[in-house]
């Protein structure tokens, strides 16, 4: 698992489906024999309005995306960013069916294709005790510090740090919790 590169990546968007809403941001983290060896930050216009409780919850509003590029502008530098690892997000189909539709409406749906794991699914395997593992309830379980919840990149952040926590605690257990849990993702989206 450690020769691999791993990308935690986060993004916001316009509404919940993949088919009707468009990525506003994208935040991640690329992960080397556990360095941080890169950062990706970018917002993006989603060519549709962001609508009003989307801007309650991300800050992230109409004006703030305005001359920002569209995502196929920035298709290429994201898989050079992402090139080579393995996508972690929370919830992981969320963010992964968002980029995989948005290269598909570019006319590659072959383009993104890459293997996963849920750090939603690694928090159920490894704190079976805990009631919720929305993202929410694990930065406060674990005291991890967010300085801008619901933005990108602060949410990417985050999730590596509870990597690291997990990693901490547990130790090998979470290489094995993930490769049981990309088994099971890689049937769910092709």
């Amino acid at each position: 698992m450690t020769h691999r590169p791993l990308v935690f990546l986060d993004i916001e968007t316009t509404g919940g489906s993949p088919y009707d809403a468009r990525i506003t941001e994208i935040g991640a983290l690329r992960v080397e024999d556990g360095q941080v060896v890169g950062t990706y930050s970018q917002l993006l216009d989603p060519g549709q309005s962001v609508p009003p409780f989307i801007t309650r919850l991300t800050g992230i509003d109409d004006g703030m995306l305005v001359g920002k590029p569209a995502f196929a502008a920035v298709a290429k530098d994201l898989g050079k960013f992402l090139d080579g690892s393995i996508f972690v997000a929370h919830n992981v189909n969320f963010d992964y069916s968002f980029i995989k539709e948005s290269y598909r409406r570019m006319g590659k749906p072959d383009a993104f294709n890459m293997d996963r794991f849920c750090t939603a699914r690694l928090s159920r395997h490894l704190y079976p005790e805990q009631r919720r593992h929305n993202l929410d309830t694990i930065i406060a379980t674990h005291g991890i510090e967010v300085v801008d919840r619901h933005r990108a990149l602060d949410d990417a952040r985050a999730l590596h740090e509870f990597y690291q926590k997990a990693l901490e605690q547990h130790g090998l257990r979470v290489y094995a919790a993930i490769n049981r849990i990309m088994t099971k993702t890689r049937s769910e989206i092709t």
